[in-house]
């Protein structure tokens, strides 16, 4: 019993300082003020988070793409590979977009912006939800 909460424990403590990478190969990091530039354009939005969190709120008109089901083939229906995409998650502490991104790269797209600061600071600076 003892070694199971001490795994647990440790589980918890290395989850809970995990960081979302600043940098992703493939993908330019972006701050809120260039991610809201980029959604005025009109640039496609792809929300990785599971979808209990998207029910809670996601980035206006994004699309939602968990990133467990993400394919080349969900990904194509959404944007060509020659298209701007922005990819995030739930912020700092969150690995999804990361993941994401890895993936779009190896379908051939080549223009990805990682938003790092993810959905948490989207809403903070109250851009548009829904």
């Amino acid at each position: 019993m003892r070694n199971v909460l001490a795994i647990l424990l440790i589980a918890g403590a290395l989850f809970a300082s995990y960081m979302a990478p600043e940098r992703v190969p493939g993908a330019q990091t972006i701050d809120s003020e260039t991610a809201y530039a980029m959604f005025q354009k009109n640039v496609k939005f792809i929300d990785v988070r599971p979808e209990r969190f998207v029910l809670e709120g996601k980035v206006k008109n994004a699309y939602h793409l968990y990133v467990d089901e993400f394919s080349k083939q969900k990904l194509n229906a959404i944007a060509a590979t020659k298209e701007e995409i922005v990819v995030y998650c739930n912020g700092l502490g969150c690995p999804l977009s990361a993941e994401a991104i890895l993936k779009a790269v190896g379908y051939g797209y080549t223009k990805i912006y990682y938003y790092r600061d993810g959905y948490p600071a989207w809403k903070y600076y109250n851009l548009p939800v829904e």
